[in-house]
């Protein structure tokens, strides 16, 4: 959907860009041809000179958009706890690299992308289609994820070796029942907060699922739940660790399909099917 405002967004800027130099264009003409008439044809107020007033402010927009801030809806629930359906987001564009608005090449590299950070990117099988998760592995690291217990082990082969300890940490919150009317639309869910540097998240597991170890995307002479993040690649994942498409299913994220950083919570809108559609007041300017 993004995608799609963005496409209408554009070509609207260039018909209405075009449309806008001809009738500077002509404007001049005139001016020039018919120097001692008072009145031009062309400040006629006409549908050509509307359209084209349109044009300086959908170009700061665009460039806004491009090179700045934009803003994202969250779809679908694989980001449960940390981000719910119906959430409005604005992700920071620039938060890691400055790229040309045209054809989305690096220009300038700000930073690299850490572990923790919730980013905004373009799905690797479908460059058409946004995805936001979690960053969990970066270059250099191997990332070992044990299906049973739902745990996590990074160690990273740049840095020779890592307190694993310090990286991944896990505490239990609660247990998902009726009495919590927060997630009542969840069943057999424990909610688990998870630490990877330092950077604190909650996280939702689900012991009862069937193991998905068969649909893991497996790489070359490692074994089945274990991953090397080359140079170049991320490794994310979603909090909703058992109801989320990731790089255990499809791979790695390049670092060109990079979009941004999700920044905070604009706004949001409760669109649960079983819940009469209600603003969350209480989650607009949460930070991420």
């Amino acid at each position: 959907m993004s995608n799609l405002l963005s496409k209408l967004l554009i070509l609207f800027m260039i018909t209405s860009g075009l449309i806008w130099c001809l009738e500077k264009i002509k404007n001049l003409y005139y001016k020039y041809k018919l120097k001692k008439k008072k009145i031009l044809i062309y400040k006629k107020k006409n549908i050509y000179k509307k359209i084209s007033s349109f044009f300086p402010m959908l170009l700061i927009i665009w460039l806004f958009r491009s090179l700045l801030f934009e803003p994202f809806t969250i779809p679908s629930g694989s980001m449960i706890p940390s981000l719910l359906i119906g959430d409005y987001i604005i992700v920071k564009k620039f938060a890691y690299n400055i790229r040309n608005p045209f054809n989305n090449k690096i220009l300038y590299k700000i930073k690299d992308a850490k572990r923790g950070d919730v980013i905004v990117f373009q799905y690797p099988k479908n460059r058409n289609i946004n995805y936001i998760k979690r960053i969990i592995g970066i270059p250099g690291d191997i990332i070992i994820y044990n299906s049973f217990t739902k745990t996590l082990t990074i160690k990273n082969i740049l840095k020779n070796s890592i307190n694993n300890s310090e990286i991944i940490k896990y505490k239990k919150i609660i247990n998902i029942n009726k009495k919590n009317k927060k997630y009542i639309y969840l069943k057999n869910i424990k909610i688990m907060e998870e630490t990877i540097n330092n950077n604190k998240h909650k996280i939702f597991l689900n012991n009862n699922l069937i193991d998905k170890t068969n649909f893991y995307y497996k790489q070359k002479n490692y074994n089945c739940g274990t991953w090397i993040v080359p140079k170049g690649y991320y490794f994310v994942m979603g909090d909703n660790r058992d109801n989320s498409s990731d790089s255990r299913y499809w791979g790695l994220v390049p670092e060109e399909n990079l979009i941004g950083k999700a920044n905070f919570i604009w706004f949001s809108i409760n669109k649960n099917k079983n819940i009469f559609p209600k603003i969350r007041f209480k989650r607009i300017g949460e930070r991420i």
